[in-house]
């Protein structure tokens, strides 16, 4: 078969079910001499590209187009393809240590020529927070940011140009993976934690989305220690 190549670090990939996307970071030159404010530049200036290739055909990979987001992705999950768009969950910044000034985004991609362009965008979810998870699921996406309380969004994409926040719900904790277990209903793998932020132990919730606009906590459990791999491999997730 034929083979397409991009010179970059392939750090993210995901799979729709015609196109295959390979997510890289995206440096920034740093300041010479000087590496605390090279960090603090490679922090600000912290981008992600996303290129995406054509697989429908089984003897050849073509390159089609790519885009540059601000922020950094969490895993595969959090790209999405539907109807021939692209979302993608980014937090602004690099992935490590907290900032005060950063949001969690959605951004809805469409193919224009050799260019992934932007056609929606929701955003300042999360602010001062990251992303510890994010699920799509047809026209909607369930979102974790924390720092201190987890907020849990529920976000309605199902108009691509204006996608917008439907409901919020504030718990304790956090959910590092969001899988699906029936209708209307969402399971939660993470870490419950004291209202400051420290966390103690592995906590599984499940949440009611029927209702977008006010998601629900149904039940929690905890054992009060412990961690689950869940947290720290997306290769977990897919087993």
């Amino acid at each position: 078969p034929n083979a397409t190549a991009v010179l970059a670090d392939g750090e993210t990939v995901y799979a729709g079910h015609q196109h295959l996307y390979v997510a890289t970071t995206e440096y920034s030159e740093p300041v010479p001499f000087d590496e605390e404010a090279a960090w603090l530049q490679m922090g600000e200036d912290y981008a992600t590209s996303i290129h995406q290739f054509r697989v429908v055909d089984p003897s050849a990979t073509e390159y089609l187009a790519s885009a540059t987001l601000p922020g950094h992705l969490l895993n595969q999950f959090s790209m999405s393809e539907l109807d021939s768009h692209l979302r993608v969950a980014t937090t602004s910044g690099a992935p490590w240590g907290f900032d005060e000034n950063a949001e969690s985004t959605i951004t809805v991609l469409a193919r224009d020529g050799a260019e992934l362009v932007e056609v929606g965008r929701v955003g300042n979810m999360g602010r001062g927070e990251r992303i510890h998870a994010v699920r799509f699921l047809g026209d909607t996406a369930f979102v974790v940011t924390f720092r201190r309380i987890d907020p849990f969004y529920v976000v309605d994409l199902s108009d691509p140009t204006e996608p917008r926040v439907r409901g919020e719900l504030k718990i304790t904790g956090y959910s590092g993976y969001l899988h699906p277990v029936g209708e209307d209903r969402i399971l939660g793998i993470g870490q419950e934690a004291t209202e400051e932020g420290m966390p103690t132990g592995t906590k599984a919730t499940l949440f009611d989305v029927s209702d977008p606009a006010d998601p629900t906590e149904l039940d929690t459990w905890s054992p009060g220690r412990g961690n689950s791999c869940l947290l720290y491999t997306s290769d977990a997730a897919d087993e």
